[in-house]
């Protein structure tokens, strides 16, 4: 630690000290981090997203880079797979894992890791990443000249803020910005002062590659940065001058993003065709007045709703302080911090900087690295405040700390022992002179107060009370829960790998399918196909997500069309069993496999067309119906399909319990558990359905549940306790989802209903549930809501299916259809005999990297039945080929090798520049 402190070195000595004690410091609190899950059984694998995602991506990458490499060094060639049928209902590998896994440089580590040391390696890359976060953070500290003592404080305040704590923990890759974004800003410094754009462009590059979500903030705050700069580096500026810097950053950051545009590019493309960015989401003037109640206190102290998860060391806000009690200094840095704060206080900046999705604050770990970096400045100030400055310092402690706890709801016990902190880190900083005397002692106490502050942070978001730790896996149970689903007995049968199996209530992961190799309905990946989208929103199928669906929901005629040919139930789970699935094909402990004998393969035919127009003008029931008889094109050179439907609208009734009136076509809720009873009268031996058109929900809160008779003769104690109620549940719950259960005899399923206010909104609000396969005509279905609110809709009716014609229709699709089919890297192949002119439809889903061969020909791939893809043929025996490749990654490839040639040329030049500058001075 003297050494530390110690003047008399050399400027390499004093880097290895610094990194020497870096490194030290970093291992203790890290230790304590993982102390937390290991002492509690816990891994630092999230449930919710972690198992069924991250270390599911992670592991299925390091298998897939070693299948790469065994083909190189065995078959002595570069065999690359682009699609894989296992991810969803078929996915490009590229689009889907990008986000996850691939272009993280990091992730290439998997690579050495078998697989089932996987969660060893994602345990050690969550702290590894926060580790090289400080280390980038350091150098650009050591690049601006600022003393190793300031930069060891603030690299501790940047990596172990509230956003590694909580939301690394979470998602391991949240911390990559981190590292990227300190050598993006040294950059930017280095091409300020006419030095190399190596650096700028190199990180830039990178962090495209790493991942398109948070490049897009990187972007942003990258401009912000260089303007900032600008205004503080030149004091001569004019309008030609700005223009001319502005093209020279355009012009390196284009280079960068040609050179990561192998990734970047089908990524990007990918990106504009998916639903869930494309959703009309909520977006209020003003958060709600707790929000700004708590939120100085949550800057040091708890996570703030909408990913504001700040919780910095107390030591960071004493820091500012001292920057704000020197006058006409450090002015960039001042409206910098105004300026995030503002973008922390307007739900539209949130919006913004979300990628005009959701309101959001994923933006939070920018806002960490200036206010650790405001701390780096401030430290040599402390020794040089005069009395003055100590008196604005104390002043701005006092107002800080009243209106962090003037609102009762801040007044947590983490926020209190945040300024308790804060208290002592002000008081440690104006100390010096009178307490210490000595700059090294004053450092010392300060580094404890720091340490003592994050310690403290950390112990209360793993604290019992929190409740945070049991979102985690056990330890070593994540690999395990991947294997614990149906596949197992899936992979069993002969034909796995040419059908789909499907599911309900499994209690299974998502995705389980890509771990284990077979082919699913399952899928929860962040960038999902469109064109499955808007299937599923034509189908009005009963997920309210774009991109996480489970199943089918055991509709004959939809599983039929996706071919297929199981579907997994829990042993105990009969009534979830859907029509056609007679015969029992395998039983584990867990679950029951069935096989539809009369299912579809992945290619079937029709002999007639449906145009779009038509298709799109009839209902829900018609559509599935006009699947099974006709292809939906947008063109053919086929007879147009005479359409013939069979569904019945059930006569039917609705009868209001307790808590809960029917009035102007609005369900009226005001008891939680409140239920509405269907009574209807049907068809027999037909598939029941409940259909809600545009159902939406508008919750009541404590208080407007409250009738105003009811609120009069309240005592005021009362009314107070309501109120208190009212502006928690405003703060945690308002409008952002609602569940309706729906039950009929055995079979229960659940309507989940999202306003434009939850994170996760797609705008799907038509909805149909397969209630199962009756032999009976009448019956009645009990719907119970989980929310008081008023529950509208456009209409609700029951609609009974007959299964006899679909058994007839399925059996004329599938009399010619594809046979032998064979599933190779980025190839499926077959053959396909037809006595007449028809059109061959894959239950692939659509996607412009297929190209088609027909007999060796390349022949046009339609998009059909909105989901899938359609071949036309001509009578006869023909060998299909379906080649796949992903889309815009070609021209990705070409962009990357002109921009790796243009980086070349500007290293040469740079190079050439500098040789001739050298010269100069020789000469002189």
């Amino acid at each position: 630690m003297k050494r530390f402190f110690s003047k008399e070195k050399s400027r390499k000595e004093e880097k290895a000290d610094f990194y020497i004690l870096y490194t030290i410091v970093f291992a203790a609190i890290s230790l304590f981090i993982y102390s937390c899950f290991c002492f509690n059984g816990k891994s630092l694998i999230w449930s919710h997203d972690g198992v069924p995602q991250h270390i599911n991506a992670l592991a299925y990458y390091g298998k897939y880079l070693r299948n790469v490499l065994q083909t190189l060094v065995t078959e002595h060639k570069l065999s690359l797979p682009m699609w894989d049928m296992h991810i969803g209902y078929g996915s490009d590998i590229l689009t889907t894992l990008h986000y996850y896994v691939i272009g993280d440089p990091l992730t290439l580590l998997s690579v050495f890791v078998p697989e089932k040391d996987t969660e060893i390696l994602y345990e050690l890359l969550i702290f590894l990443r926060i580790y090289l976060a400080g280390i980038t953070f350091s150098i650009y500290c050591f690049y601006r000249r600022n003393p190793k003592q300031a930069t060891f404080l603030g690299s501790l305040v940047y990596i172990f803020a509230g956003w590694t704590i909580y939301a690394s923990m979470k998602h391991p890759y949240f911390s990559n910005p981190m590292i990227y974004l300190p050598l993006v800003l040294m950059g930017i410094e280095k091409i300020y002062k006419k030095e190399k754009p190596h650096l700028f462009i190199c990180a830039t590059a990178v962090a495209a590659m790493s991942n398109f979500y948070f490049f897009y903030m990187i972007s942003i705050f990258m401009v912000l940065y260089a303007a900032f700069r600008y205004f503080g580096i030149f004091r001569k500026r004019s309008v030609k001058d700005v223009f001319q810097w502005f093209l020279k950053f355009a012009g390196f950051y284009l280079v960068a993003l040609m050179i990561a545009a192998l990734i970047f590019l089908p990524v990007v493309m990918t990106l504009f065709g998916t639903e869930r960015f494309q959703a009309q989401n909520y977006v209020p003037l003003l958060y709600d007045r707790i929000y700004y109640e708590k939120y100085l206190g949550c800057l040091i102290g708890e996570n703030m709703i909408q990913w504001g998860v700040a919780g910095y060391s107390a030591v960071a806000m004493a820091g500012v302080f001292v920057i704000f009690s020197r006058k006409k200094k450090y002015t960039g840095l001042k409206l910098g911090f105004v300026l995030l704060n503002l973008f922390l206080l307007i739900p539209f900046a949130g919006h913004v900087l979300n990628g005009f999705s959701y309101v959001s604050n994923r933006w939070i770990w920018a806002y960490g690295m200036l206010i650790a970096y405001i701390l780096v400045q401030a430290y040599p100030e402390l020794f040089t405040l005069g009395i003055r400055e100590k008196r604005r310092i104390f002043v701005m402690l006092l107002v800080y700390c009243g209106l962090a706890l003037f609102s009762e709801s801040a007044r947590t016990e983490r926020n209190i022992m945040a300024l308790m902190m804060l208290v002592l880190a002000v008081f440690t900083v104006v100390s010096y002179g009178n307490i210490f005397t000595q700059g090294k002692y004053l450092c010392g106490m300060i580094v404890a107060v720091l340490v003592t502050s994050i310690l403290l942070n950390v112990s209360y978001q793993y604290s019992y009370e929190k409740n945070y730790l049991p979102e985690f896996e056990e330890k070593n149970q994540a690999l395990e829960k991947l294997q614990s689903g149906p596949d197992k007995a899936i992979l069993s049968m002969d034909d796995s790998a040419v059908t789909r199996y499907d599911q309900y209530k499994t209690g299974s992961y998502a995705n389980t399918a890509m771990y284990m190799g077979t082919n699913s309905t399952s899928y929860y990946f962040s960038v999902a196909n469109g064109n499955i989208s808007r299937f599923f929103d034509e189908m009005y199928l009963n997920t309210p997500w774009d991109y996480h669906y489970s199943s089918l929901d055991g509709r004959s005629i939809l599983d039929r069309l996706a071919s297929v040919k199981y579907f997994a139930i829990k042993k105990s789970g009969y009534g979830f069993l859907p029509y056609g699935y007679d015969s029992e094909a395998a039983v584990t402990k867990k679950y029951r496999i069935y096989e539809d004998e009369d299912s579809l393969p992945l290619g079937y035919t029709y002999d007639s067309w449906i145009s779009r127009e038509k298709y799109e003008k009839l209902s829900v029931t018609e559509k599935q119906q006009a699947l099974l008889q006709g292809a939906v094109l947008e063109d053919s050179s086929l007879p147009e399909t005479d359409l013939t439907f069979d569904d019945r609208k059930a006569d039917f009734t609705l009868e209001a319990g307790k808590g809960c009136k029917i009035k102007d076509g609005k369900i009226i809720v005001t008891k939680e558990g409140a239920t509405v009873q269907i009574r209807y009268q049907g068809e027999p031996e037909a598939e029941v359905y409940l259909v809600a058109k545009n159902l939406d929900f508008d919750a009541y809160s404590p208080r407007a549940a409250v009738s105003d008779k009811k609120w009069d003769s309240m005592t005021e104690y009362k009314k107070n306790t309501v109120r208190y109620e009212d502006n928690n549940w405003r703060y945690w719950k308002e409008s952002k989802e609602s569940a309706v259960d729906v039950s009929l005899s055995s079979v229960d399923k659940t309507i989940r209903i999202f306003t434009d206010k939850y994170n996760g909104y797609s705008g799907r609000h038509n909805f149909l549930l397969n209630m199962g396969y009756k032999n009976y005509s009448a019956g009645t279905m009990t719907l119970t809501f989980s929310m008081p609110g008023e529950y509208t809709f456009d209409d609700l009716y029951v609609v009974c299916q007959p299964m006899a014609s679909v058994e007839e229709q399925t059996e004329e699709l599938g009399k010619e259809s594809l046979q032998n089919i064979k599933t190779e890297t980025n190839c499926i192949r077959g053959n396909i005999t037809t006595t007449s002119d028809k059109i061959l439809v894959f239950s692939i889903p659509y996607s412009a990297g297929f190209t088609a061969y027909v007999d060796g020909e390349k022949t046009e791939l339609v998009q059909a039945n909105s989901m899938y893809m359609g071949l036309e043929l001509k009578k006869g025996r023909h060998t299909i080929t379906l080649r796949y490749c992903t889309p815009y990654i070609v021209p990705g490839m070409i962009l990357t090798v002109i921009g790796l040639i243009l980086f070349a040329g500007i290293v040469i030049s740079y190079r050439h520049q500098g040789k001739q500058k050298e010269r100069g001075k020789q000469e002189k």
